[in-house]
């Protein structure tokens, strides 16, 4: 820029000079006919001060014009770039005046523009970032645009903006089938898939909306909601419904039976009338235990009915005291013996029928499946998060591959194993976990077979 503008000047010199020795030596010509005086040299020294003079003034308006030229073209490059320059400030009587002002207002008004798209692109951005659902756009090209977190989580992935999406999800099949599809037909796609995990297998609705952004450009939104819970909770509802049916049916079929047996001439036989009657009363009292059973389940997982009950401040070692012989009599029957090994006392606030009901589950399951002459240890201790309350006893113990399943309910372990040595709902622990949660408290069970099982519940403060 600066050397064109130079060659300018020295061109415009360049004429000037020569126009004004051309006009001089007219000048001389003329005055040398009429007053016969010899002026050459004169005019060639006056012809080459004006020449100065002019070229002088030419440069400073050049270099004034190319000063503002300058000014406005890194004003505008400026712009372009997204930077934010100051303005130029000219008097109104400048002739660049008006261009300078216009420069100015469009200045303002892409800075307020921009202003706006880069504070919507970060809502939006915060928006899909915490959003609940996984959201992917990927482009023609199948290279990864935009990304969220619950994406990352949902696929088990390590997405990579900018990254071929295939190259990262390299056995999602059915996701990746989808995406061909949406690709080819250029329409709209929704189905259920599932995906293997490190967390194991997820169910997972995959919806993707095709978008056309020109005639030759398309990104395909890839829409992940996660529906494992939901598919579990579908497969607790039915596994709840058959097992309760199941367990239902197995006593009362048993008191039908040898209802029918007696009315049928065996009330006759004094024994058999006593032994029929003995198992219909065992029976009974199995099926008002599944009933309870289910009932408190149902209410504890479904509505917060008894919660209305204020926390009650209770003193833990006398209190275990208390719940250790109402236990007593039960233990009896096996030779157990229940130790209450809480060595300080100290005062905690929780709702005792909840916490009465845990500990009397965790300890029938210990006298149940315990040793004929074992003990039961109750330990309760303060920490920093609230307290701690430890049973154990020296059991049968439970198999490891079992224990991730011992909270389910209905769950029973191995029949074989565990029924011929104690019967029940399978819905005890079940219900021992609902009501800890309810306590704002964590459960953990540590067993090994023919050793015994350890169970931990940490309550925390509210």
């Amino acid at each position: 820029m600066q050397k064109q503008m130079w060659r300018r000047i020295i061109l415009i010199s360049a004429v000037l000079l020569s126009i004004n020795i051309s006009i001089m030596l007219i000048l001389v010509r003329i005055l040398d006919t009429m007053l016969k005086l010899n002026f050459i040299w004169v005019a060639i020294i006056a012809s080459m001060v004006v020449t100065v003079v002019q070229i002088c003034m030419y440069t400073m308006i050049v270099i004034q014009r190319q000063t503002y030229l300058n000014a406005m073209t890194e004003k505008l490059e400026a712009i372009a770039a997204e930077k934010n320059p100051s303005h130029i400030l000219l008097d109104k009587g400048d002739p660049y005046y008006d261009v300078i002002n216009a420069i100015n207002k469009v200045q303002s008004f892409e800075s307020n523009k921009v202003y706006w798209l880069r504070r919507r692109e970060g809502e939006l951005s915060t928006l899909i970032q915490h959003l609940p659902v996984g959201v992917l756009v990927v482009n023609h090209h199948r290279k990864i645009k935009i990304m969220n977190a619950a994406a990352n989580h949902l696929l088990g992935v390590k997405l990579v903006i900018g990254e071929l999406l295939y190259s990262i999800i390299t056995n999602h099949y059915a996701l990746t089938a989808m995406l061909e599809c949406a690709m080819e037909t250029h329409q709209d796609q929704r189905k259920a898939i599932q995906i293997e995990t490190d967390e194991g297998i997820k169910h997972l609705e995959v919806t993707m909306v095709y978008h056309e952004t020109s005639k030759t450009h398309f990104q395909i939104v890839i829409i992940i909601y996660d529906l494992t819970e939901v598919v579990q909770l579908e497969q607790m509802q039915v596994d709840f419904v058959s097992n309760a049916s199941h367990e239902l049916k197995t006593p009362i079929t048993a008191i039908n039976g040898f209802a029918e047996t007696l009315l049928a001439g065996a009330k006759d036989d004094p024994a058999t009338l006593e032994q029929f009657l003995t198992i219909i009363n065992n029976e009974s009292k199995r099926l008002i235990d599944l009933v309870e059973d289910v009932l408190s389940i149902s209410r504890f997982t479904t509505t917060d009915v008894g919660d209305e009950q204020s926390d009650e401040p209770i003193m833990i070692k006398g209190w275990l005291d208390d719940e250790i012989t109402s236990m007593s009599r039960i233990a009896a029957t096996k030779n157990i013996e229940l130790i209450n090994a809480t060595a300080v006392t100290f005062n905690v606030a929780t709702k005792p029928n909840y916490l009465t009901q845990i500990v009397k589950n965790v300890i029938s399951n210990a006298i149940k499946y315990n040793k004929e002459g074992g003990a039961v240890v109750i330990t309760a201790q303060p920490i920093n998060e609230g307290w701690q309350l430890e049973i154990k006893d020296n059991g049968i113990g439970i198999p490891s591959k079992q224990l991730p399943r011992v909270f389910e309910r209905f769950y029973r372990g191995d029949a074989s194993r565990t029924q011929q040595i104690a019967s029940g709902t399978g819905l005890g622990l079940a219900i021992v976990k609902e009501l800890v949660t309810k306590l704002n408290g964590e459960i953990s069970l540590k067993s090994q077979v023919g050793v015994g099982t350890t169970v931990t519940i940490i309550f925390n403060n509210v």
